[in-house]
């Protein structure tokens, strides 16, 4: 069993104490940044935002995403104010289903969703989700409280002998977008397993998702997925688990160039879930 700790000495970092995301400074959010950067995973607080208020500050901090967003409809059973263009929602936000949105976010992986379908952006670009809890669950299955798990890949990569760093330094991984299966019209990207950060200049381990497949298998996928279930595997002994314990207002960001994630899984048909997800690249 993987150590799970709710401490950590870089991910989870509580960055500009009672602030109001809203009316942050310039000079602000560059040192939010350059905290994201640093430790992999922050959070800020005690937030009260719509979803048009958590888009407009990604864009603000990063930059126009310029991903594309086919416009919708508003959802009658959903709060208008949790709805906006790029906006993802989570959990059971509907108040007579529940249904679960983003249960395939409950296995380990990488946030890199737009990567492989974007022409001129490469697997390593600094691509950063930001999550706010709205409502949060009780407890997740487990009777523990809710939680979100992060890995942190520097230090997974620290943590192997140096002969095995030399040996994964030579390999690559293809990478698909989340919940596709391989075929012609698939888009893929090559990835190093060892990258090196764009900002920070650290290595880590960057392993996707258990759909990557190692450069030389792509005609031995369960081969591929067999590599892939190993070394992740290795990891996780390897490296504590960091467990995020959610606050109502909570908005946590985290750099996927950096760390891994899973959700934890809860009960729907007790407790109600709503997070607004945004995902965005640091230009």
């Amino acid at each position: 069993m993987p150590q799970k700790v709710q401490q950590h000495h870089r991910l989870g970092t509580e960055v500009l104490p009672g602030c109001n995301l809203t009316q942050l400074t310039t000079q602000q959010i560059q040192e939010f940044k350059q905290s994201l950067w640093a430790n992999g995973v922050v959070v800020l607080r005690k937030q009260h935002l719509t979803a048009s208020q958590l888009q407009e500050f990604a864009n603000r901090a990063f930059g126009e995403s310029g991903f594309k967003y086919p416009p919708q409809p508003l959802d009658p059973d959903i709060d208008p104010n949790l709805q906006s263009p790029g906006v993802g929602i989570l959990g059971n936000p509907k108040t007579n289903s529940p249904e679960i949105l983003g249960k395939f976010a409950w296995q380990w992986h990488h946030d890199k969703d737009h990567l492989p379908r974007t022409t001129g952006l490469d697997m390593n670009s600094l691509y950063v989700v930001m999550l706010y809890g709205v409502e949060i669950p009780a407890q997740g299955l487990d009777g523990q409280p809710h939680t979100t798990e992060f890995l942190d890949m520097v230090e997974a990569y620290q943590n192997l002998e140096p002969e095995y760093q030399r040996q994964l330094e030579q390999m690559s991984m293809y990478h698909l977008p989340p919940a596709s299966k391989l075929g012609a019209e698939v888009p893929m990207k090559k990835h190093p397993i060892v990258s090196t950060h764009k900002v920070t200049g650290q290595k880590g381990l960057y392993l996707g998702s258990d759909t990557s497949i190692l450069l030389g298998m792509e005609d031995e996928l369960s081969l591929a997925k067999q590599f892939w279930h190993e070394l992740f595997q290795r990891i996780l002994e390897g490296t504590p688990v960091y467990a995020h314990v959610w606050q109502p207002g909570d908005l946590v960001f985290w750099d996927n160039s950096q760390v891994m994630h899973a959700g934890v899984p809860y009960d729907a048909s007790k407790y109600k879930r709503v997070a607004l997800r945004v995902g965005a690249v640091d230009r």
